[in-house]
């Protein structure tokens, strides 16, 4: 099983990939900053539009340029600024030491192409492997992933593949160089919840073999308890919350957080609990937004936070969060064990104008 090191596999600082557009510039990333460890899972979480998945794709040197341009900021890998680096040296580590899941295999794996052609390309590419010995080595990695009768099936088209299937084609794919960082950018989005289950079992089992370090990028929340080690929450183009999976889900510390967690169906709730929407919709990036860009539909907000974006604090050990009242968030414990019934008495009452005790977690006034 792969271990976790104390050093970062990966580090954001402060990183900006914005876009040029006729309604002005797009600030899809602005200012983000975070680590991932060699053995380490970490869950990316946000709506559409966060900018989770360009930051991704930032990593990777994939921006279209124009309209997109890096606005600062820097990617160490392996202590090395992956935007210092030409174009050739960034195609020399993608798909070697770090490699992508994409969405939607289907549109990733090409078509007129024959998965043995896909997978033995990188293999020729990167590890300089005769074509006699990336075909065994691609084969043996298809038994790996769960493809039957790999053998036979790899001079077959992507079309000749179940939905589930692609994805592990994909899977393997992503592993066949032998990463230190794997993407995964909603990896199961496209298949249903039986075939989820098995293709997460299997990326989580992969992941502790190999001890690659994984990004992984949904909206699901339901994805990430199950596989992320730490998870990182994004908003209008900045991380608002990092921490450790069970205690985000425990005790998140903002109420973008608290909201997404609550607009997810529990199963263990039964069909009297109603599900709490997050109420308006996330802000144009194309705007200035001086403040929390969550504040418009926060029902915790205060003048304050329309006025300059909250620093980050630390709430323990590996839990950050920016939020001007973080710490009454965090108190009033609007996790998944807090009834919507009690989130929703809380959320009117801080609406009222009351604030929380942070000794009890009650409300004050």
């Amino acid at each position: 099983m792969g271990e976790k090191s104390a050093a970062p596999l990966l580090e954001l600082k402060d990183l900006k990939t914005y876009f040029k557009t006729d309604d002005g510039i797009v600030r899809a990333v602005d200012g983000v900053s975070y680590t991932v460890r060699a053995g380490e899972s970490v869950g990316v979480v946000g709506e559409s539009g966060s900018g989770k998945s360009v930051t991704q794709i930032s990593i990777l040197g994939l921006i279209p340029s124009p309209p997109g341009f890096n606005a600062g900021g820097e990617i160490l890998f392996e202590g090395e600024d992956l935007l210092k680096k030409s174009k050739s040296e960034l195609r020399k580590l993608r798909g070697n030491k770090i490699s992508m899941i994409w969405q939607d295999p289907m549109t990733s794996l090409n078509p007129f192409l024959k998965v043995s052609r896909q997978l033995i390309e990188p293999l020729q590419t990167h590890q300089g492997l005769s074509k006699e010995e990336a075909r065994a080595k691609a084969i043996k990695m298809l038994e790996k992933v769960g493809i039957p009768a790999a053998k036979e099936r790899f001079d077959q088209y992507p079309h000749q593949f179940s939905g589930g299937m692609r994805q592990r084609v994909m899977i393997a794919m992503a592993l066949l160089c032998e990463p230190k960082l794997l993407i995964a950018d909603e990896p199961t989005t496209a298949l249903d919840v039986t075939i989820q289950a098995q293709i997460l079992e299997l990326m989580k089992e992969l992941r502790e073999d190999t001890g690659a370090g994984m990004i992984l990028i949904t909206h699901d929340l339901g994805v990430v308890a199950g596989m992320a080690d730490r998870i990182i929450v994004m908003y209008a183009g900045r991380v608002v919350e990092e921490a450790a999976s069970k205690e985000l889900f425990a005790a998140p510390s903002h109420p973008y957080t608290v909201g997404l967690l609550k607009s997810v169906p529990r199963l263990d709730r039964g069909r009297s609990e109603r599900l709490i929407p997050i109420e308006g919709r996330p802000p144009d990036t194309s705007k200035d937004i001086p403040g929390c860009g969550f504040a418009p539909r926060c029902p915790w907000a205060t003048d304050e936070c329309t006025k300059e974006f909250p620093s980050r604090k630390k709430m323990s050990d590996d839990h950050y969060v920016h939020c001007y009242r973080a710490e009454e968030v965090y108190a009033a414990k609007l996790g998944t064990h807090a009834s919507a019934k009690h989130v929703e008495k809380i959320e009117q009452g801080v609406r009222n104008g009351s604030t929380i005790d942070p000794a009890t977690g009650d409300l004050n006034g």
